[in-house]
């Protein structure tokens, strides 16, 4: 049976278009309409985001979450750029709340505007994030984008601290590690067994046990901004023969099915500063579900008596297909969460 289905005739209270890519398995739904961005407030990117939080987190939680998104859903939302150059503004969200950077939400992005024709196809495109400027140059193939390679923000190494978590009889070591993002970076032999699908619930569990022991331990300040922060995702990563594995949990439990963009930059500043992976050198890095992201260190610097690397990582993206979201006027469901990992 052949519907036609035209939303036009339905009286709704809202509507929301959005676009939907995927990254190496990890989702992001680019809000298209739906809010008014001229009552955004603020003259970067970042001061947008936070104008948005304000504003229209409801926006975030109706497509975030159930019954139109799922826990482990991920956004995307573009505004015009404020820096010199930018041919875009975009900010990131979760089920919990905003971020200052996401690689694959990039990636996401960039790709999905230029294959619809929305976004110049030049070779190098400059993206205003809530971090900073990041830079994606395009790779084509066959005539269309084949993978984009982001410049991300630059990462240091920030402290490594000793805490105490419930699940170990043992103190736990944990590498505090800045790459737009802050992370809590702790190695799988730390703990027992190695990453499997299988104990992804365990793993969301000691993640945001991890975060919650560091971020009462450490009283964070960005060391070249002063701004206060705090770790927003736990990295537990393993070493492997042809690539390095890691399963990502942020959000409200949220495990990123891409190797996490930040997090491959995250984990290549941590093996730079051990003397483990040199300036230029290939470095692949594998999700829990065996997707990759190729990252390699450009440049590194000493900056205040701190190791800085510039990171770029590699992935290519997917549009999964678009969408019109409605709230009927008698529909008093916006978002929610069934469980919470961290509750």
């Amino acid at each position: 049976m052949k519907v036609d289905v035209n939303l036009e005739t339905l009286p709704t209270e809202e509507t929301f278009t959005t676009l939907d890519t995927h990254t190496a398995g990890e989702p992001t739904r680019i809000l298209l309409d739906g809010f008014d961005p001229s009552t955004l407030e603020g003259e970067s990117v970042r001061a947008k985001r936070d104008s948005f939080a304000d504003r229209y987190d409801r926006v975030r939680e109706l497509l975030l979450k159930e019954p139109r998104g799922h826990d482990n859903m991920f956004g995307a939302v573009l505004v015009e750029p404020h820096a010199d150059d930018a041919a875009l503004g975009v900010f990131f969200m979760d089920s919990k709340g905003y971020l200052d950077m996401c690689g694959h939400g990039t990636i996401g992005v960039v790709a999905a505007l230029v294959k619809l024709g929305q976004l110049s196809s030049d070779q190098t495109i400059q993206v205003e994030t809530p971090a900073g400027v990041v830079e994606a140059e395009l790779q084509y193939a066959d005539g269309g984008v084949e993978a984009v390679t982001i410049e991300m923000v630059d990462s240091f190494v920030y402290e490594t601290v000793t805490v105490s978590v419930p699940f170990l009889d043992s103190p736990l070591e944990v590498d505090v590690v800045y790459a737009g993002n802050f992370f809590a970076m702790v190695d799988c032999q730390q703990l027992e067994g190695s990453l499997e699908t299988a104990r992804t619930a365990q793993f969301v569990e000691w993640g945001l046990a991890i975060r919650e022991a560091i971020n009462e331990e450490l009283d964070i300040v960005h060391p070249f901004t002063d701004e206060q922060a705090q770790v927003s995702i736990t990295e537990i990563y393993e070493s492997g023969d042809d690539a390095d594995r890691s399963i990502v949990v942020f959000g409200n439990g949220q495990v990123d099915r891409s190797p996490c963009g930040t997090g491959t930059c995250a984990k290549m500043a941590l093996l730079h500063e051990a003397g483990k992976l040199s300036v230029g050198e290939p470095y692949a890095y594998e999700s829990i579900i065996g997707t990759r992201f190729q990252g390699r260190l450009i440049d590194a610097s000493e900056q205040n008596g701190i190791t800085v690397t510039t990171p770029t990582i590699t992935g290519s993206a997917w549009i999964t297909g678009t969408h019109t979201f409605v709230k009927e006027p008698r529909d008093q469901m916006d978002g929610f969460t069934l469980y919470s990992a961290d509750e």
